[in-house]
């Protein structure tokens, strides 16, 4: 058997010698190997963690066009319920006006309606005269007069008696209105004196009203009944 020489163990030696080299070199790819893969980790785990971020601000956005959509739906639901509602109200204000203005009317035509049922009318029945006195015949073709009263207008040649205030005067009954020619200012007698008077009374709800009488040249001549004011 053939001895091993010197330049044998000197390259066992040396190979022996290189063995913690390869050893350390295995050891450094080794750990380079497990920092890429926690850095490849860490990479993943960052994506991830981006991907959950980028799905929270999607559904975050999704839930925010959501509600943005919600609140256009309920603004103009609302929008329109306002409108109908004003319309609503408008209608019902027509109404009251049309049905207030209805009912001022319907007022309205009872009031005339009333007046025009009770309202008293004097008409020129006749009269009698002598040189001393005259009277004068009216006769009521309407409804009840009350609170008679002569009022003197232009009458500075004839006086009136005055009128009992409580004798009503009802329908188809008459008035007697008597005077004489005052003879200090003229020399007309009592048939022949021109008069001018205004017959005031109230009707059955105390409404007045007034009535002008004229006599002129023995001619008589009573205008219609001209409402004064009302309660």
């Amino acid at each position: 058997m053939e001895q091993p020489t010197i330049t044998d163990w000197i390259s066992a030696v040396g190979t022996l010698l290189g063995i913690p080299a390869i050893l350390f070199g295995v050891f450094k790819l080794f750990r380079k190997d497990k920092d890429l893969e926690r850095q490849i980790n860490s990479l993943e785990s960052l994506a991830n963690s981006q991907n959950e971020v980028v799905k929270k601000m999607t559904d975050e956005i999704q839930e925010l066009s959501r509600q943005t959509s919600e609140f256009k739906f309920q603004t103009e639901h609302m929008k329109e319920a306002n409108d109908i509602a004003n319309k609503h109200l408008q209608i019902i204000s027509e109404q009251f006006l049309q049905n207030k203005t209805t009912t001022e009317k319907q007022v309205e035509l009872q009031r005339l309606e009333r007046l025009s049922k009770i309202k008293p009318h004097f008409t020129f029945s006749g009269e009698m005269s002598s040189p001393e006195n005259f009277q004068v015949s009216l006769i009521n073709k309407g409804y009840t007069a009350k609170n008679i009263e002569l009022i003197q207008i232009d009458n500075e040649l004839a006086k009136f008696y005055p009128l009992d205030k409580t004798k009503e005067i009802e329908n188809n009954k008459k008035l007697e209105l008597k005077g004489y020619a005052d003879l200090s200012k003229t020399y007309f007698n009592s048939n022949q004196v021109p008069f001018d008077i205004e017959l005031v009374y109230e009707n059955e709800d105390g409404i007045k009203y007034s009535q002008k009488l004229t006599r002129q040249n023995q001619s008589y001549n009573i205008t219609n009944p001209e409402l004064l004011e009302e309660k």
